[in-house]
């Protein structure tokens, strides 16, 4: 169990997918977010983390409605919004913002930094005031405000005689004018909203560290840090209560990040908001996020409190990453988890598990379980090449040369299969498959030989979508069909294949000695 309240935001098998015409010769679509569920609670800070081009953006802008959801849902307080519309959807959006990762880019340096934050509330027409009276039923409500059922709500509250307004509002009852009469409630303000507008950008500026000064100048007199601070005043104008954070530090110094993100920290505990936190910086994510979410290929493979997942990663693709977190203790000896190749294409992603095509420790068919590793890692490379070579107008000898790295000249699959084998011997049941496989690539099926491949050499991993297995503790999952009980875990066995790798061979055993 987490420390927070209820969910704020509940996704459900969200997809979004970007279709180029959808007629019968086009593409098929990018899957940029392919069925992905999570909940993020009040008042927490939910980390999103992958690669580049693996939907993190997408994702946060399909919560704020910025795009549209392909299928699935995204409740919000108990409603789901992918549904809304016109001025349902308008409204809504007063509750959900969002803070670009480049802040030259989102910010118009035509206008100064006061109608940069304004704006909203003027698109808005806030302030948008609720009103109730204490022990009495209104019906109607006239003026500039609306009613609510319950006083904990209302910006304006009238007890008898005496009216009170909300503390954070710029505006004091004394710029009222409040009436009862009946089941009537009528509201009208004594200044304009414009004066109001005004003040409230004002008291914006100060909270994020700018000046009053600051209202009439330019994005462009500003540093990276200072607009950013500009792009986060404007997300809280219309106090929403979650706020998604596109890499809102990522082309800051390092100076500069720290103290955007303590002003994030302290803006999270005064206005009592939610955030999903996209990154690639991990250290950042360990610092500032209550949990995390480690998305590839448009899917989130694990997610679990922030200090239990990067102390003990469940899922490999989750390992991969965190390895890669640099050291700074240049004496400090640190295992790299090296993936094979780049991911798949979001055109063509892969029917079991997303993380298959490049996972170190994928589940073997039975008949290959005792295959030597280097052998099966170059089975796997050989996969890969074939892979690419399908789906794309290349050669096979170009694809060989980009994904391997390979020297010399290649005339065909087979030469690239004594490349890769040529100081392993493979069994002969393994040399049938592959030369059979170079045959077709050579005879320009290499969707047959990518099929031949798979069915010869695919488990579990290529043909079923693991499911969310619960690990560790607080409610953490990771989808890996290693977590199966009838499979060792995924770093068990990444452990062992480490350590046969550490091993010398026989001849250069031969030559220590």
């Amino acid at each position: 169990m987490n420390d927070y309240g209820e969910p704020l935001v509940e996704v459900r098998e969200l997809k979004t997918y970007y279709d180029e015409g959808g007629g019968p010769f086009s593409d098929p679509p990018v899957k940029a977010v392919d069925g992905v569920s999570f909940d993020i609670h009040r008042g927490e800070t939910l980390g999103l983390v992958g690669e580049s081009g693996c939907g993190k953006t997408t994702l946060g802008r399909t919560l704020v409605q910025l795009e549209t959801a392909t299928a699935g849902q995204v409740d919000f307080d108990g409603r789901d919004v992918t549904r809304l519309s016109g001025t349902e959807l308008k409204r809504w959006r007063r509750d959900a913002q969002m803070v670009f990762q480049d802040p030259e880019s989102s910010l118009n340096d035509r206008m100064t930094v006061g109608e940069i934050i304004r704006e909203p509330l003027d698109v808005h027409d806030w302030p948008n005031l609720t009103a109730a009276v204490e022990d009495r039923e209104v019906t109607t409500v006239r003026g500039d405000a609306r009613a609510v059922d319950t006083q904990r709500d209302a910006d304006i509250v009238v007890s008898g005689e005496s009216v009170s307004v909300r503390e954070s509002l710029p505006l004091s009852a004394e710029e009222l004018s409040v009436s009862v009469s009946g089941e009537t409630l009528t509201v009208e303000l004594e200044v304009p909203k414009k004066a109001i507008r005004r003040d409230r950008v004002r008291f914006l500026l100060d909270r994020v560290g700018l000046q009053e000064e600051h209202y009439f100048r330019y994005p462009h007199q500003f540093s990276g840090g200072q607009r950013q601070r500009v792009g986060i005043a404007r997300a809280l104008a219309l106090e929403p209560e979650f706020i998604v954070l596109d890499e809102p530090v990522s082309a800051l110094d390092v100076s500069v990040q720290a103290k955007v993100l303590n002003l994030l920290d302290d803006l999270q505990a005064e206005f009592d908001l939610t955030y999903l936190f996209i990154a690639h910086d991990l250290s950042v994510v360990r610092h500032i996020c209550d949990r995390v979410a480690v998305m590839y290929l448009g899917n989130v493979m694990e997610l679990g409190p922030t200090e239990e997942l990067f102390r003990d990663p469940a899922n490999p693709y989750t390992a991969s990453l965190l390895s890669a977190i640099p050291e700074p203790d240049p004496s400090v000896e640190k295992d790299r988890i090296t993936l094979r190749g780049s991911p798949p294409s979001p055109r063509d992603p892969p029917s079991g598990c997303p993380f298959a095509t490049r996972c170190p420790v994928t589940v073997r068919p039975d008949a290959y379980a005792d295959v030597d590793d280097d052998v099966w890692e170059r089975i796997q490379e050989f996969r890969d090449v074939v892979r690419e070579r399908s789906r794309a107008s290349k050669s096979l000898v170009e694809v060989a040369r980009e994904r391997l790295g390979l020297g010399g000249d290649y005339d065909n699959a087979g030469e690239v299969v004594t490349e890769l084998f040529g100081d392993v011997a493979p069994s002969s049941a393994v040399e049938e498959v592959l030369e059979e496989a170079a045959d077709r690539v050579d005879a320009g099926d290499a969707t047959g030989a990518r099929d031949l491949l798979a069915s010869e050499f695919g488990g579990i991993c290529d043909t079923e979508y693991p499911e969310a297995h619960s690990v560790g503790e607080a409610g953490r999952t990771s989808r890996c069909h290693r977590h199966r009980a009838d499979h060792d875990e995924p770093a068990a066995v990444a452990s062992e294949v480490a350590n046969l790798r550490d091993q010398p061979t026989d001849d250069q055993a031969a030559a220590d000695d």
